[in-house]
């Protein structure tokens, strides 16, 4: 029985995305060329993050009718996500010159600029959104949290703290916001007044009565992280018991098994171990690449502050955090060894190729060019391949201080491990397991050793071996540092002084005895699938 287009439609506004796209996939082998097939398909592999496959069914849309504002919106909303930026502005003028009135084109826009560091095209364009939502205090605008967060991170990101706490304190005399809570509490927790505290009840009460398992633990998590960084230096008691109840509450959302990040890393080991002379010497030129720095290391661990380091440098232009590697490698590594034969010359010739097409925007026309996400570890030898003339850092520090930062973060969306310790402890052994891969395949010379510890304590120092490692040009600035904007989910904490409060913390002290004992279990685990 074939299910008619409405009851499809039914199921994406029910957001049952899995289910429309199941039933779209029955009809679709004889409706390929069917417009509103594929925009609906596009629609629900939107909604589940499938981008590739998304962007294929809007682009067929856009080659039948290149002027339905969804459609080119939504590509513009996809590329944006996956960081071609040139493309993600192509799309949203384009919506934008078909619907000046809706405001998710500039929403685009913004986003888009923020990420290449041209915040004031980025303001400029979050305003426009916020008023085609109804402006600062309406309903809307606070209820679309992601516009929200860019809004508020704009104005910290341009050194507009004052305009940001005036703006902070006039949504939360009408709302309740955790967002607008959390970033008032890193600039000064107290510019919590009281009668913010007392909506908190009255607010978990509200959102425990959501039917929906992620909206509800999203929302109450984020409470609680909120609620424990305010009580951090009040009540450390308090503190770390909200932190508890956050990571709880993102444990419940989990649809993904720590252990398949343990499949991932025992993939590429078998891969890379099996072919420890892969080389493509002869297709890929060695300075291809060069110029490019990659940073990478457990997220927590130093990644951003070595970032902010380098950005001092003349001829520099720190990138944030790509995931195009995430993006183009992580299915193919998941299905190793069933996708081993396409890892060819003309793949890696290809793979290179298009990194380098997704940074031309953002790179400009300088010499060197920082990607410093954390996980880029997994793919190091994929990116050596395809960029043999890349230079890699690597950051590390103490495991249980990583763990705690890491647990102290709210990563309820990308990061599902670190709401646990023994999460924590299991992607910790894998990551110890590939950077010894990695340094068996290539030696110890090729990557540069950053540990938290030591340039927290010594930064002169290491501040020379980076220079030297990178052969950058340029004096080193503490007060450039100071300014540098790291897009992380520490955004607030990069421009301020380097402490050393971060060394062997004593939080969750209950904890750590445990934490040490599963992190020696795991490396036992890798021992024996090594040996």
């Amino acid at each position: 029985m074939v299910v008619p287009l409405s009851k499809i439609i039914e199921l994406i506004n029910t957001q049952n995305y899995a289910k429309a796209e199941l039933e779209l996939k029955k009809i679709y082998p004889n409706n390929q060329d069917n417009y509103d097939v594929n925009k609906l398909l596009g629609m629900t592999l939107l909604a589940q993050s499938k981008y590739r496959p998304a962007v294929k069914c809007f682009e067929k849309c856009i080659n039948m009718k290149e002027d339905d504002y969804d459609v080119n919106n939504n590509l513009s909303y996809i590329f944006s996500k996956i960081q071609f930026y040139d493309e993600a502005i192509k799309y949203a003028e384009k919506a934008k010159s078909l619907d000046k009135s809706k405001p998710h084109s500039y929403q685009n826009l913004a986003h888009c600029y923020f990420y290449l560091g041209k915040y004031q095209e980025a303001e400029l364009n979050c305003r426009l959104s916020i008023d085609a939502r109804g402006g600062d205090l309406s309903k809307e605008f606070i209820l679309t949290q992601d516009l929200l967060g860019l809004y508020t991170d704009i104005l910290l990101a341009q050194g507009k703290e004052k305009e940001f706490i005036d703006f902070a304190k006039k949504v939360l005399e009408q709302y309740f916001s955790s967002t607008l809570l959390i970033k008032l509490t890193r600039i000064n927790s107290n510019l919590i007044k009281d009668e913010y505290l007392s909506k908190v009840d009255m607010n978990l009460r509200r959102l425990s009565k959501l039917t929906n398992l992620i909206d509800r633990n999203r929302s109450i998590s984020n409470i609680y992280f909120f609620l424990a960084e305010y009580y951090g230096k009040k009540d450390k008691e308090k503190s770390d018991d909200f932190y508890i109840k956050g990571n709880q509450l993102i444990s419940e959302m989990q649809r993904d098994s720590i252990y398949i990040r343990q499949k991932t890393t025992l993939n590429i080991w078998n891969f890379f171990n099996k072919n420890k002379n892969i080389n493509f010497d002869s297709d890929i030129p060695s300075n291809k690449g060069e110029g490019l720095i990659f940073i990478f290391g457990m997220p927590r661990s130093g990644t951003t502050l070595t970032e902010s380091i380098l950005s001092t440098a003349s001829d520099i232009q720190p990138g944030g955090e790509k995931v195009f590697f995430s993006l183009q490698l992580n299915q193919i590594i998941r299905d190793l060894p069933k996708s081993a034969e396409q890892l060819d010359a003309e793949f890696f010739v290809s793979l290179g190729d298009r990194y380098l097409e997704s940074i031309k925007q953002h790179r400009k026309d300088k010499k060197f060019f920082i990607d410093k996400l954390p996980e880029n570890y997994l793919f190091y030898k994929f990116i050596k391949l395809a960029l043999p003339g890349s230079k890699f850092i690597h950051c590390y520090r103490d495991p249980w201080d990583n763990a705690i930062s890491l647990f102290k973060q709210n990563y309820s969306v990308n990061l599902f491990y670190a709401s646990s310790f023994f999460g924590i402890a299991t992607e910790y052994a894998n990551y110890e397991t590939l950077m010894s891969l990695w340094r068996g395949l290539d030696g110890e010379d090729n990557i540069l050793d950053i540990e938290y510890e030591k340039i927290v304590k010594d930064k002169d120092n290491y501040i020379q071996k980076i220079w030297g490692f990178c052969q950058l040009k340029g004096e080193y600035s503490e007060e450039k540092r100071k300014k540098h904007v790291g897009i992380t989910a520490s955004l607030q904490q990069v421009t301020k002084e380097i402490y050393q409060t971060s060394i062997k913390k004593s939080d969750f002290a209950d904890f750590e005895e445990r934490f040490y004992e599963d992190l020696e279990s795991q490396r036992s685990y890798w021992r024996g699938k090594m040996n």
